[in-house]
């Protein structure tokens, strides 16, 4: 009945549109009448029932064709348009998934003949299941970002704390060094004025003896003046009678017993203690400078890990061979800085580091602390071993002393086509297809992370990596097997960033990011 009636209104349009073409045409904000073919009409009223918009004209016919079946009309609105086809005016009933909007069914044969349709109600039941798990998805990120909040809380408190603590221990501590620097103050000045006090009454004792001496001879000399004056009187017996009672100056003749000592001042000892000033004030920076990094690697949230090689360039750290523990096989060249396996024992004096089996070497630095970035060429021969090692390594004999083969080294075989990861001589094969002339070798010690890197240029892909726990010191190492092999140091250059934050911070969460809703992300 309804085709009938589409039938016969479009008839009724057409003749409609002959007679009057400019009769009551709509204007952009209106809806247009469904049934008006060519230049559409102003629709009056929308039908429920038929999903159709009506002019006057068509609305009277539609009234005429359906009367007594109660259709629902209404006014027609805006809102309308979105299930509209602005093209045939018809109910949007389809989705076409291939274009990813909702079309009529007259656009089936239009502009998607061919694309993938179907109903509207399948895509919505689609797309809901799809909202349901973006939904649910939704839900467990947030849930698992608010634990990382809560972590992070928490973490901050117990950072928050510690800091209290190491401010009042910094105060309590330097305070009491400071109380223990003048009470050393007040011993050396309380020493001095002691020894000054005692040196002076020393002094100031013999000056009086000697004054009472002076005052002693000099009424002496007095009375020796008065027999010269008696002398030279014409009375001789009076000179003779009185000069019986001469005073003797044997008991003076004698100078009093002390001698000024050389060194008479303090200045030695200030001397020394300016030197201990000096001494004190060296110790206190070099400990400040130690205090200073153990502060700058106390964090809340952890470094990311370096991704690029200039980040990797950040930790770069120089090597040299420690020459007293290479193999008498091995070959120093290009200024020790490149050692190669060699069919020809070298005249290399008897050492107790010396390794006397393996072709193997160490390098002199230890390795500890903050993370350590080195890079190596290598080639020739069988294949390289790239290692890290304990000093207390077994040189001596074959047995456990290759790098990877006993718990003291950790060591990376590189072969033509392979690579061998060794450790307490337990194998693990990696993935990496060829060996590369050049490997990167990244250690962060206090996280126990040792990771190989192939290097070419600017880009770097993981060879191997290796999660441990280091007790004590490493040492870069390499064994070499077949004539010819060899390692070069290349030392890079270590790169600077300047930035406000003593690492760029970058807080990454263990769950996956989460980005806006997107249907069909999925």
């Amino acid at each position: 009945m309804k085709l009938k009636s589409n039938m016969a209104t479009a008839s009724t349009s057409t003749a409609m549109e002959e007679a009057d073409p400019d009769l009551n045409s709509s204007g952009p904000q209106d809806v247009n009448c469904s049934s008006c073919i060519g230049k559409k009409r102003k629709a009056e009223q929308f039908c429920l029932q038929c999903s159709e918009s009506y002019c006057d004209f068509h609305l009277d016919l539609h009234n005429t064709l359906h009367v007594g079946k109660r259709h629902k009309l209404m006014e027609p609105c805006t809102a309308l348009l979105e299930n509209i086809c602005v093209d045939h005016g018809r109910r949007l009933e389809v989705y076409c998934r291939t274009d990813q909007k909702c079309i009529c069914h007259l656009c089936i044969t239009d502009k998607h003949t061919g694309h993938h349709v179907i109903s509207v109600q399948e895509e919505v039941a689609n797309k809901q299941g799809k909202l349901w798990e973006l939904q649910k998805k939704a839900i467990d990120i947030i849930e698992a970002k608010e634990k990382d909040v809560q972590a992070l809380k928490q973490a901050i408190e117990v950072f928050r704390a510690s800091e209290n603590k190491a401010l009042v221990n910094n105060e309590k501590s330097f305070t009491e060094l400071i109380q223990s620097m003048k009470d050393n103050q007040n011993k050396v000045t309380a020493l001095i004025q002691g020894q000054a006090k005692s040196a002076v009454k020393q002094a100031e004792g013999f000056i009086q003896i000697l004054q009472q001496e002076i005052s002693v001879i000099r009424a002496k000399n007095t009375d020796l003046m008065d027999l010269e004056l008696l002398s030279q009187s014409n009375n001789d017996v009076r000179f003779l009678q009185s000069a019986v009672f001469m005073p003797l100056l044997t008991a003076y003749k004698q100078s009093f017993v002390f001698h000024v000592h050389p060194y008479n001042s303090f200045e030695r000892d200030s001397m020394f203690v300016d030197e201990l000033v000096k001494k004190l004030n060296t110790t206190s920076k070099q400990s400040l400078l130690r205090v200073s990094r153990k502060v700058k690697n106390t964090r809340i949230v952890a470094s990311p890990p370096p991704k690029t090689r200039e980040e990797f360039l950040q930790y770069a750290t120089k090597l040299s061979f420690n020459t007293n523990s290479a193999h008498k096989y091995l070959l120093f060249r290009n200024d020790n800085q490149e050692v190669m396996a060699s069919n020809q024992l070298q005249d290399y004096p008897e050492h107790t580091q010396r390794f006397n089996c393996r072709a193997q070497i160490l390098c002199n630095e230890a390795l500890r602390g903050s993370s350590k970035y080195w890079e190596v060429e290598v080639g020739g021969g069988s294949w390289v071993c790239i290692a890290v090692s304990y000093q207390g390594i077994h040189r001596k004999g074959k047995p456990r002393t290759l790098f990877g083969r006993n718990a003291n080294s950790w060591g990376l075989r590189c072969f033509w086509s392979t690579y061998e990861f060794w450790h307490d001589n337990k194998t693990t094969f990696t993935k990496h297809e060829s060996r590369a002339p050049k490997i990167g070798v990244y250690l962060n010690y206090r996280a126990g992370v040792l990771a190989f890197y192939s290097v070419s240029g600017v880009n770097m892909s993981l060879i191997y990596k290796h999660k441990t726990v280091f007790k004590e010191p490493v040492y870069a190492g390499f064994g070499l097997a077949g004539k010819g092999s060899y390692v070069r140091l290349c030392n890079p250059v270590k790169t600077e960033t300047i930035t406000s934050l003593p690492f760029p911070f970058k807080f990454e969460s263990k769950t996956s990011p989460f980005s806006p809703f997107k249907f069909g992300s999925l």
